[in-house]
């Protein structure tokens, strides 16, 4: 019975050693490839095509545009992100009338119907835009 209890400490003494070994080396493999701190982030000049990023309603089968729609009471918030945001400038038309520049757009409905919505991103040397129609339906609540 002596041999078995010497033999099961000898164990636990060669576990505990592996596992303080396997520690030190988990912690070496980790401090060596961790010695650069640069991030690797893109470089965006305004060469760059801009991109727009966020919630915009996909046309229909036939090609039409998409929509978002709003009850007459409802502001109706438009929020998209573009990169290369430093040289990007948003511009937002209803009706081809420009409305707002900038990231977002909050959109209060003057009255019920179609309106056409139209967001042009531009950069020093390129442009692109997304379009959708804003449909303004009865308030949901009455008067």
């Amino acid at each position: 019975m002596n041999k078995q209890t010497n033999m099961d400490k000898t164990l636990k003494v060669m576990r505990r050693i592996l596992f303080i070994l396997i520690s030190c080396l988990a912690v070496s493999v980790v401090s060596v490839s961790c010695d650069n701190d640069e991030v690797d982030s893109p470089v965006l000049t305004d060469a760059e095509y801009p991109r727009i990023f966020g919630r915009w309603p996909e046309k229909d089968k036939k090609g039409n545009l998409g929509e978002f729609s709003t009850a007459l009471d409802k502001v109706l918030y438009i929020n998209v992100q573009y990169t290369p945001s430093q040289y990007c400038e948003g511009i937002w038309y209803i009706d081809n009338v420009e409305v707002h520049r900038g990231v977002g757009f909050r959109f209060v409905p003057p009255a019920e119907g179609r309106f056409h919505v139209k967001l042009v991103v531009k950069t020093p040397k390129y442009e692109t835009s997304r379009e959708a129609i804003i449909k303004v339906g009865k308030p949901t609540q009455d008067p």
